[in-house]
């Protein structure tokens, strides 16, 4: 679906802007692929997220403590979480995802928010095994991302009626 498709499936089927809060998150500085999805400018003539009318858009940017994402995330009633990870050495990306979603767990947000994790070397199955929903890699633009949100937004819309 295009931005424009896009806008209009929310208008019809939710009806309200979806609200996501994104960032890089522990020591992670690498902001380059949630810029191409957040920010308005997009990337290769993709516009990111901001430039949609019905997407809220927070970016924290780079080495947000996954506390003050969640938090965040909390404070803006988030329908989706957005965290990008660059692979680092010794696996210190698959920790971080990992405290991550626990803390999402804790806050007792989890069954309602949706957790996306982008980066180089992320893959769909990596990103479920760590509790995600799902996990874009090189290739992804902001319509794909945005698709995905609406679509699984609707879906726990309807689960809830």
């Amino acid at each position: 679906m295009s931005m424009d498709e896009i806008d209009e499936f929310i208008k019809k089927n939710i009806g309200r802007k979806i609200k996501v809060v994104g960032a890089t998150t522990g020591t992670d500085a690498h902001t380059v692929g949630l810029d191409a999805i957040l920010n308005m400018k997009g990337f290769s003539g993709h516009y990111g997220l901001e430039r949609y009318e019905m997407f809220e858009v927070y970016n924290m940017g780079s080495q947000v403590p996954n506390e003050e994402f969640v938090a965040r995330g909390v404070e803006e009633d988030a329908d989706a979480l957005l965290v990008s990870q660059t692979v680092t050495a010794k696996d210190v990306h698959i920790k971080n995802l990992t405290e991550l979603i626990e803390i999402v767990e804790a806050e007792g947000i989890r069954d309602r928010t949706i957790m996306i994790v982008g980066g180089p070397r992320m893959t769909g199955e990596l990103a479920k095994e760590l509790g995600f929903d799902a996990g874009f890699g090189p290739g992804t633009y902001a319509e794909d991302v945005a698709a995905f949100i609406a679509h699984r937004l609707v879906d726990q819309l309807d689960r809830a009626q």
